[in-house]
């Protein structure tokens, strides 16, 4: 499984639009080196979000593709103070993104992810972390979900 590593975390992404914050991703994945074409994968990311949300609530939206220009599977963490619209499950605007990325033939490894992740962000706990923690509890948070 992808594990997170501290460069892989913003804190403070800027943007006030579903797009921006999708763009910024790419962005990150690119310059990370996890795919080779940040325009494909932003195209990824939005056809995603137009068949559904990836808002599941509580303010956290997981972001999530398969690509043929995804190198390796991977996982980002972005927050920001104000939320954004993000047509969520439960109404509520988002202010924590967990972007995944995975191969063309990686399914089996998003599916995966997602799971550990819908599991755990279920739990009171477990956002309050993601919303207000360092990037050190995040990690923590983060790589063990994804490693059980």
């Amino acid at each position: 499984m992808a594990l997170l590593t501290p460069d892989c975390i913003n804190l403070n992404i800027s943007g006030n639009t579903a797009y921006s914050i999708l763009k910024q991703l790419a962005d990150m994945a690119y310059a990370r080196g996890f795919v080779s074409d940040k325009s494909q994968f932003l195209q990824t990311l939005l056809k995603r979000e137009k068949l559904h949300s990836t808002g599941f609530g509580s303010g956290i939206a997981v972001p999530h593709g398969k690509s043929a220009c995804i190198k390796q599977p991977f996982v980002l963490f972005a927050r920001k103070t104000e939320s954004v619209d993000w047509q969520a499950a439960d109404g509520e605007p988002v202010n924590c993104w967990i972007c995944i990325g995975v191969p063309q033939e990686g399914e089996e490894n998003q599916v995966k992810m997602i799971g550990a992740l819908c599991r755990k962000i279920i739990h009171a706990d477990f956002i309050s972390q993601l919303q207000q923690g360092d990037v050190s509890h995040i990690l923590t948070q983060l790589n063990q979900t994804l490693s059980e």
